[in-house]
């Protein structure tokens, strides 16, 4: 009878009841999140350490890795930006993260980034076993044997690409170019024409949709990165195998759509080219085939097992991967590069007498001992990769059971951990100037005071292709890419910034962190986002 009394009293009373439980709820969860937390000591707004609304909230501003950036700033070199997560500033806690023997895996943010169970390539596998499988295969992707093979493809791109960079003779200086632009289409060109075999031509004249390709990544990663920050991420993560990835796949955006249909439908098309080939031989019997990406991908083997690399869901996978990472992280750091040296003369004028004074003509220029000669040429893109990251947050970890010793703290299973490069790289302590773009810092010369000990220093605080187990298999290609690019373009042109030009810049009226006009900004979507420089180009005297 009473039980009865009770339950009815609840039921006539369920709004007060409900809302009771959630005040007890949150007064409880507050208590432990600032008081009886393992992480209770590490500082941080308090509103992060409450609750993880304040890193959703940034993660949909695009300025995320600002708010971290003043946070470290504030705090110190750990800080704690959610209850449940620290974020760290120095060497030694970026090789405890990343050393192959660290006792983490990739978080469940990774996990929002698949479209299915099978959907699990090198770049969003949370599996360590499974990401050490799939790493040793594509490491023979981007061996040195498969980079000579690429390289004529890639060289094919670049000139003609600089072709186009001028106005009819190319005497007088061109339209300005929007280097954001141009760069994402030379390198969409490429991954194209290497995975797939297709000629999407994006950088030549003229209307073509592919174009969106880039942008429709950009709003891809929105979505996902501001999802795998959201305080609902483990309810998102258990819900997907339970419907939700069926869900978001037939509610997903047309563009989104289109970036996936533009996989598959480049992946038959260059399974049915080799196919095509295995059929037809050369007077020798020699099967005529491309040695580009895709062939290696497809007949890559485990080197422990000696079984194929990659099942058929396994590849689709790995082709997404390099469409996304392979398209967007080469062209940020390429535009940083251009955003900066128009707008630093001295580095300009070394870069460029370097390089004129190293190849003869522009034949020379392809991979091998005379390009890597140029030392300039290479601390210009080191430069350029450390000012303008090509991800400007964390690539987040788990802490496994057991726990983990994190720059000589223990931190307890469960937590999430990182470090921020847009902060890391930006540590005062390691880079003098830190926001001036200055390549001398990665060359020892006793006449611009730079030690050895100054370069060791530069370079355990910076690591733009990551460390470790996770490490970019993809980085001799992408170096590559930069050097060759950058080399071809100074060789036969001079180049400019736009007289007046603003476009990608900070200004006094901005929030903190875009407030310096000589800074590239971009916006924190788990890639960099960005938008200019406009530079100018005509062929050398």
């Amino acid at each position: 009878m009473y039980v009865s009394a009770i339950v009815a009293l609840l039921l006539a009373h369920w709004i007060q009841v409900v809302a009771g439980i959630a005040v007890c709820y949150l007064i409880g969860s507050s208590i432990y999140n600032l008081w009886l937390s393992p992480l209770a000591a590490y500082p941080g707004p308090i509103w992060a350490r409450l609750s993880s609304l304040p890193d959703f909230y940034y993660s949909l501003t695009g300025d995320r890795h600002l708010w971290i950036a003043r946070n470290h700033e504030t705090y110190g070199d750990v800080i704690r930006f959610r209850p449940d997560g620290l974020l760290f500033r120095t060497p030694q806690a970026y090789r405890d993260i990343f050393n192959n023997k660290a006792n983490v895996k990739r978080s469940h943010f990774y996990d929002m980034m698949t479209r299915n169970k099978f959907d699990k390539s090198t770049l969003t596998g949370t599996d360590p076993a499974l990401h050490a499988q799939k790493r040793r295969v594509l490491n023979t992707v981007f061996s040195e044997k498969s980079l000579r093979c690429m390289e004529p493809m890639l060289v094919e791109h670049v000139v003609r690409w600089c072709e186009l960079l001028v106005d009819d003779d190319g005497t007088d200086w061109s339209a300005p170019r929007k280097m954001s632009e141009v760069c994402d289409y030379l390198v969409l060109d490429v991954l194209c024409d290497l995975c797939f075999g297709r000629a999407v031509g994006t950088k030549e004249p003229g209307e073509n949709e592919y174009r969106e390709i880039p942008h429709t990544i950009a709003f891809f990663l929105r979505i996902l990165y501001s999802l795998g920050h959201s305080p609902w991420l483990g309810l998102l993560v258990w819900l997907k195998p339970r419907g939700l990835d069926w869900a978001l796949n037939a509610l997903a955006p047309a563009p989104v759509r289109f970036l996936y249909d533009f996989v598959s439908d480049s992946l038959a098309q260059r399974l049915k080219l080799e196919q095509d080939a295995a059929s037809s031989k050369n007077r020798r019997g020699e099967v005529l085939t491309r040695k580009d990406m895709l062939y290696y991908l497809l007949n890559a083997k485990d080197p422990e097992t000696g079984l194929p690399g990659y099942s058929p869901e396994a590849l689709e996978a790995e082709a997404i991967m390099l469409t996304i990472a392979g398209s967007d992280t080469t062209s940020v750091s390429m535009a940083g590069f251009f955003f900066y040296i128009v707008r630093t003369p001295s580095a300009y004028r070394r870069l460029v007498d370097e390089i004129r004074c190293t190849f003869e003509s522009i034949d020379e220029i392809k991979g091998g001992q005379k390009l890597m000669s140029c030392q300039y040429l290479r601390a210009c893109v080191d430069e350029a990769m450390r000012i303008t990251p090509a991800g400007s947050a964390e690539l987040p970890r788990t802490v496994l059971p057991g726990g983990i010793i994190i720059d000589g703290q223990y931190i307890p299973e469960g937590t999430t951990v990182g470090v921020a490069h847009w902060s890391f790289y930006r540590n005062k302590e390691y880079f003098s100037d830190p926001d001036v773009y200055r390549p001398e810092r990665w060359i020892v010369d006793e006449a611009t005071g730079v030690a050895a000990e100054d370069v060791v220093k530069a370079r355990s605080s910076c690591f733009p292709f990551t460390a470790g187990t996770t490490s970019c298999a993809g980085k001799p290609f992408a170096l590559l890419e930069l050097y060759t690019t950058i080399a071809m373009t100074l060789w036969q042109y001079d180049a400019r910034l736009l007289p007046g030009d603003t476009t990608g810049t900070g200004g006094p009226e901005k929030c903190w962190g875009r407030r310096d006009r000589h800074t590239f900004q971009l916006r924190d979507s788990y890639i960099s986002i960005r938008d200019g420089p406009m530079v100018q180009f005509k062929r050398r005297v």
